[in-house]
């Protein structure tokens, strides 16, 4: 029989996973508001400011992955895929600041983000994100 511990990282990272970040709330006003009212996906709301979100998101990602052994494949492999989703979201984004008042021109750029990441529409993306980044933490919280 075997005795569990709980794991307070673990379950500390996940708790945060679940929670959007402050000063997200703040950038995300700064843009005009989103010209698409649905993702056509039941339970999957239209995100305000997606590539604001996913680029958060990504780097808190990154930054966990850090903490797991550089010779973990899993390590590797998410940290690529992660940099590369989070190179092209950086990439959207800054055009994105630069045409944030002009909503047809930011919707304009979340679909070719949503092309150039070719993984569904950003806040698909961003639903990914968040269960990669839980997996993370388990990860992190496995390894102890």
């Amino acid at each position: 029989m075997f005795v569990t511990r709980p794991v307070t990282l673990s379950r500390t990272l996940t708790r945060f996973a679940a929670t959007p970040s402050s000063s997200l709330a703040s950038s995300s006003t700064a843009f005009a508001a989103r010209l698409k009212k649905s993702t056509n996906i039941t339970g999957l709301d239209v995100s305000t400011s997606p590539l604001a979100e996913l680029e958060s998101r990504f780097s808190k990602t990154l930054s966990l992955l850090t903490t797991l052994p550089e010779s973990s494949v899993y390590r590797q492999a998410t940290t690529a895929l992660t940099q590369q989703r989070l190179d092209v979201v950086a990439k959207f984004s800054k055009q994105a600041d630069a045409v944030k008042t002009n909503a047809e021109q930011l919707e304009s750029l979340y679909r070719q983000a949503e092309e150039e990441l070719d993984a569904g529409q950003l806040e698909q993306v961003l639903e990914q994100a968040v269960a990669e980044y839980r997996l993370a933490a388990k990860m992190v919280g496995w390894k102890a």
